[in-house]
């Protein structure tokens, strides 16, 4: 379906019946990623994945893409399907979009889903990167960019052992404008240290990391599970930065344990036998 908010398109997934579980997707990406999962988390929750502004098929309006647009675009989008409290959860820059949501509008909030995302901001070194990054989609455009960051989504075992996961990567990623990736690049570059936030936010809250994410460490997502009042981690053994595609069944069964523990949700049938590390 499309919804609009603030005079944009955007492409949103609905399904499942339960407690509301907004899933944000990563940059440069869609709600794709969450597909594999999807089956999985609809049979206790309901489910909302939208694509956000500039990506996937939402429309993409020049002009800001900042993280504080992008959570207004949230609010509007729940509101619009008339969600008064829910799980929010992001992977990536979409867990960066998450925290500043939950900065604005905390009562909201049923429960915080981190997946290969953190609360600090970029150091030093991190921001020339997406600086340098910015400068080059200018110069050489969209698609030489995207050919070189897919790659760095995944991590060395589904390189060595699932190949094939990467064509379809880059066709969720295909036709993304440079606008939209310098735009949420720029985006990262100025977000805010949230993790002083970390500790207010007193609900059940999930943090997932791949054991071979090459962006955020398990140290980084320990510490941030940590600092989260309610946190709980799980560490996906053979995932990079997208373990929803990369280890869905590990993946979901870490939501699913997540989702039906929540106060709200009702009771679950039984989980997958594969199961993510606790830590």
């Amino acid at each position: 379906m499309q919804i609009e908010v603030g005079g944009v398109r955007l492409a949103v997934v609905v399904g499942g019946e339960g407690v509301p579980v907004v899933l944000l997707h990563g940059f440069p990406l869609s709600s794709a990623i969450w597909d594999p999962i999807r089956p999985s988390l609809e049979s206790v929750c309901r489910l909302v994945t939208p694509d956000l502004r500039g990506m996937g098929r939402s429309e993409r309006p020049a002009g800001s893409y900042s993280l504080e647009v992008l959570a207004e675009d949230v609010l509007r989008l729940v509101d619009a399907l008339a969600l008064e409290r829910f799980v929010l959860g992001g992977h990536s820059m979409g867990g960066y979009v998450a925290l500043r949501f939950a900065a604005r509008w905390p009562e909201r909030l049923a429960g915080l889903v981190f997946v290969g995302s953190k609360a600090e901001a970029d150091p030093p070194p991190g921001r020339v990167v997406r600086q340098e990054a910015i400068a080059e989609i200018g110069r050489y455009g969209a698609e030489r960019y995207l050919e070189g960051f897919v790659p760095r989504l995944v991590g060395r075992t589904t390189h060595q052992e699932h190949p094939e996961l990467l064509p379809r990567l880059r066709a969720i990623v295909a036709g993304t404008p440079a606008h939209v990736l310098q735009g949420c690049q720029q985006a990262m570059l100025e977000r805010p240290d949230s993790t002083s936030l970390l500790p207010t936010l007193d609900v059940p809250a999930l943090v997932v990391v791949g054991e071979e994410d090459s962006f955020v460490p398990i140290a980084t997502a320990q510490g941030m599970a940590a600092e989260l009042p309610q946190g709980r981690l799980a560490v996906i053994p053979g995932a990079g930065h997208t373990p929803s595609m990369e280890r869905p069944v590990l993946t979901a069964s870490a939501f699913f344990s997540f989702v039906a523990s929540l106060p709200v949700s009702s009771q679950s049938p039984a989980l997958p036998n594969e199961r993510p590390r606790s830590r």
